[in-house]
């Protein structure tokens, strides 16, 4: 049997060299003519009776078909890396020109890839996000260092938060950027949810439930502030406090649920004869107190009188009208007292000494 060589332009390589896997001898990808060793021409491929030889028509060398394939293997892995992401890629140019664009979900984008290709990003978003990317791009260009931004936008899908990185991608012809984007709607609301969660722990902390008003324990924080800036200030300070005359009567008469109508009423009332800057707390009870930072004497007589003067008319509870009498004391710091203690304890006094006043009134 003749020996079977095939001819590769002026090399000559013997099939049994042909098998071995080697990746310096060429690989045959198309053969055109076949013949002996004798140089006759021999049977085509496929009879077995003679031996062939082929004359190679195209040739590549092992190594560039392997090379090919990795980066094919390559490009296609990457494919699928990109399929299995959520997030939104994008490659911009130094003036925030989208070069590419790769998404799985064209839902959460402005408009479809092919309108937003050759436009940039102020062009395509909204002005306030559209500049902030704009800007984005140039720093990261600058120095080169990622960041990140979080913005909310309108897409098809609704209103949707998203939070974009930005970095420069290496080793372009030009510079550009990778926005690399994610939808966290669902995270930003779980925040959100979470925040409105402790505001309204800390406000049960120190705001009365019933009233909505500040409770003690943040009133006293409001007076130890109050008196050191009124202090640094030589300015003068009234504590006032006020109570509902008889209200157990109230509760055993319409019931707890009008009682605590009527405590929400006067706290309303409240509100609305102070001054701005006051603060109004109730304290526990049927009590209440009113701060008046920088008032003197005169002025903390005016507001008891317009605090009286509001609560005159009946309070409509239901079909009934209630009829409500208050009490009111207060104290000037720093006459009456130079800690929060002391202020207390005075309007306290002064309060009680109406009140007996009212009682002395009802019996006669």
């Amino acid at each position: 049997m003749a020996s079977l060589v095939i001819k590769c332009g002026s090399r000559t390589v013997d099939k049994k060299a042909m098998t071995r896997r080697t990746s310096d001898l060429p690989l045959v990808t198309r053969v055109k003519r076949i013949e002996d060793a004798a140089g006759g021409v021999a049977d085509p491929p496929g009879n077995n009776a003679n031996p062939v030889l082929g004359e190679i028509i195209s040739i590549r060398p092992r190594a560039h078909i392997e090379t090919g394939e990795a980066f094919r293997d390559s490009a296609a892995r990457l494919r699928a890396l990109l399929s299995s992401l959520d997030d939104l890629v994008f490659e911009l140019d130094g003036d925030g020109v989208y070069l590419s664009i790769w998404t799985t979900n064209e839902t959460l984008l402005v408009a479809p890839p092919s309108e937003l290709l050759g436009r940039t990003v102020s062009e395509s978003l909204d002005d306030a996000v559209g500049r902030r990317v704009t800007q984005a791009v140039r720093r990261v260009l600058e120095s080169g260092r990622p960041e990140f931004l979080d913005y909310r936008l309108d897409v098809p899908v609704g209103a949707r938060w998203f939070q974009a990185r930005l970095a420069p991608i290496a080793g372009s012809a030009a510079p550009s950027v990778c926005l690399l984007v994610r939808d966290i709607t669902d995270q930003k609301a779980a925040e959100d949810a979470r925040d409105d969660a402790e505001r309204r722990l800390r406000h049960l902390a120190t705001h009365d439930a019933l009233t909505g008003l500040p409770n003690r324990s943040f009133f006293s924080d409001r007076l130890d502030r109050a008196l050191k800036r009124t202090r640094r200030r030589h300015e003068e300070l009234v504590v006032l406090v006020l109570d509902v005359d008889r209200f157990k009567d109230i509760n055993d008469t319409h019931g707890h649920a009008a009682g605590d109508a009527v405590l929400q009423e006067v706290a309303r009332r409240l509100v609305g004869v102070t001054r701005d800057g006051d603060s109004i707390a109730r304290l526990g009870g049927d009590e209440f107190a009113i701060l008046l930072p920088g008032a003197t004497e005169a002025e903390g007589g005016a507001v008891a009188a317009r605090v009286s003067e509001c609560l005159k008319d009946p309070i409509a509870i239901g079909p009934s009208k209630i009829s409500v009498c208050i009490s009111t004391g207060f104290a000037v710091f720093p006459r009456d007292g130079a800690e929060a203690e002391a202020l207390f304890r005075r309007a306290d006094a002064a309060m009680y000494v109406v009140k007996r006043e009212h009682r002395a009134r009802e019996a006669t």
